[in-house]
């Protein structure tokens, strides 16, 4: 009878530990819902000249300090809603050392125009605004940084309690050769202690060639011979799959309970 009783007590004791993990273990999360895909866009675009680049795929671990503050900003005006930006125009009233028509906005801000436009064509965007934009993304003030470009022609520039982005004077042009990024989401869980972890596949493809990260120049050989020996080969999920690198992205709460990204790495 003790040995009944003995038994039926482990029966219940392993169903109680199997239930704890399923109530309190990692949590699905349906990757197509707007909260993943709202987090999903703190990493980026496929575009790898936007904003620097797709900071978070380095091939390391990538944090909140280790991408420079420009391409953070960059990221918080891309993420702006579209009322919030609003537009504006300014007649060119002088030209510089380069011939080079220059318009005056805001209280001393200088924008160019286009070649032979008479006039520029201008953003305003209240500096609490992206202030907003940018707390939401990485979960931390912004910095002071008065200037960021936002591509390789257009930057915005800090002036009073507002930024202006326009045409910038100088250009930004970028070493990189060109290329295509892939990315498909693998899964989005909700971990024990609230974090939201999304794992998803990346793969780069410049000159025929395959790698593993957005700056990282070690190759993926077997990818690159497949791609050199089938002329007609599609990049279609499959493909990604069996040859992209895996990443895990954390986004964590804030005191608000909203999420932010927190970190980056190859898993």
């Amino acid at each position: 009878m003790k040995k009944q009783i003995i038994g039926g007590i482990g029966v219940l004791f392993v169903l109680i530990i199997i239930l704890l993990i399923i109530f309190l273990g990692d949590k699905n999360l349906d990757t197509q819902s707007t909260q993943i895909k709202e987090l999903y866009s703190y990493l980026g675009e496929v575009d790898i000249y936007h904003c620097g680049g797709l900071n978070s795929y380095s091939g390391t671990e990538v944090n909140y300090d280790t991408i420079k503050n420009e391409n953070k900003l960059c990221m918080a005006y891309y993420a702006l809603d579209e009322n919030s930006i609003s537009l504006s125009t300014a007649a060119v009233s002088s030209k510089n050392d380069n011939d080079i028509s220059l318009c005056m906005v805001g209280q001393g801000t200088t924008l160019a125009a286009e070649e032979g436009d008479e006039d520029c064509d201008y953003q305003i965007i209240a500096a609490s605004d992206l202030a907003k934009s940018y707390e939401k993304i990485y979960g931390e003030e912004i910095p002071d940084d008065k200037s960021f470009y936002i591509n390789d022609s257009d930057a915005c520039y800090l002036d009073g309690e507002y930024y202006y982005c326009g045409n910038a004077e100088t250009f930004v042009f970028s070493l990189m050769p060109e290329a295509t990024v892939y990315r498909l989401i693998d899964k989005a869980v909700e971990k024990l202690n609230n974090d939201i972890v999304i794992t998803d596949y990346y793969l780069r493809l410049s000159d025929n060639k395959c790698y593993p990260s957005n700056t990282n120049s070690d190759e993926i050989t077997e990818c690159s011979d497949d791609l050199k020996n089938n002329d007609d080969l599609e990049i279609d999920s499959e493909f990604i799959y069996k040859y992209g690198s895996v990443y895990k992205h954390v986004f964590k709460l804030d005191n608000d309970g909203n999420y932010y990204w927190y970190s980056s790495d190859l898993k």
